[in-house]
């Protein structure tokens, strides 16, 4: 990917098509390089899609400050600005979602359409508690497999149903190898870690003014450091004023990687005429 500076802080970035800006903000230490080009192939023909790597990812240093759900979406913010592009659509997956909500609370004049992607809002009323800091089975599976072992352990587990991992392995090895080869330093990705646990912001989401579709797969029901996402898109469904909801069928966490073209026309019928 080819950098621009931001803020002092060199970025890596990639554009594609033409159209209306829509910008795909990756979750958890993922670089921009993991979005797979059979998602980013039917939306370029209608917009100009923006990918981009996170501090510590990919292209784009991780810095000294703490790094935070805000922080991410205030770089995300200073890309677009950067570039020039007007306001975006904005889909945000996992703790993408998370940065995704920031940029629509602190700037709703850069955000055109908001899509909040198998994400959640922190910890909300009568929710699970979400874990601070790095979740204990989060620690205890990466000091007994390693690193790159839990990586694919975990995108294949959380990513894929169990079908699809079994008749498709070629998807997931293309995931795995895609976040390997411009992984985080493994500082780099705890820190993101401790980032998406500390997001809050269930308290401030009856504020937003921006369009919102949450989005999420059927079968996305698994436990994790932030609790169930399925739940979490319910409680965002309460929290967020006027939400869309949508879910995409026999898919999990992954379903822009198992589905791409069905998760394509879902984002495509979202962002017509918006």
């Amino acid at each position: 990917m080819p950098t621009i500076d931001v803020a002092g802080l060199p970025m890596g970035y990639a554009l594609h098509g033409s159209g209306t800006p829509i910008v795909l903000v990756a979750g958890t230490g993922y670089p921009g390089a993991t979005w797979h080009p059979a998602l980013i192939e039917p939306l370029a023909a209608r917009h100009t899609v923006l990918v981009f790597d996170h501090r510590g990812t990919g292209e784009t240093p991780v810095g000294d400050e703490r790094l935070s759900t805000r922080l991410f979406a205030a770089d995300a913010l200073r890309l677009l600005d950067a570039l020039g592009l007007p306001a975006a659509h904005v889909v945000g997956h996992s703790m993408g979602g998370r940065v995704a909500q920031w940029m629509a609370l602190d700037r709703p004049d850069r955000v055109r359409t908001l899509v909040l992607a198998a994400t959640g809002p922190g910890q909300w009323d009568g929710g699970t508690a979400v874990q601070r800091g790095i979740p204990l089975h989060t620690a205890l599976a990466m000091i007994e497999l390693g690193y790159e072992r839990y990586m694919a352990d975990h995108i294949r587990d959380t990513f894929f149903t169990p079908e699809f991992a079994a008749a498709h392995p070629e998807a997931v090895a293309w995931l795995v190898r895609a976040f390997w080869e411009h992984r985080p330093s493994l500082e780099a990705y705890l820190r993101h870690i401790v980032a998406r646990q500390e997001h809050q912001t269930a308290d401030r989401l009856g504020s937003l003014t921006v369009p919102s579709l949450v989005l999420i797969g059927e079968r996305d029901r698994h436990q994790g450091g932030t609790g169930v996402h399925w739940e979490q898109s319910q409680a965002l469904m309460r929290l967020v004023p006027g939400a869309t909801f949508a879910s995409i069928p026999d898919a999990s966490h992954g379903y822009f990687w198992q589905v791409p073209a069905v998760s394509a026309d879902r984002l495509l019928a979202w962002t017509a005429d918006r």
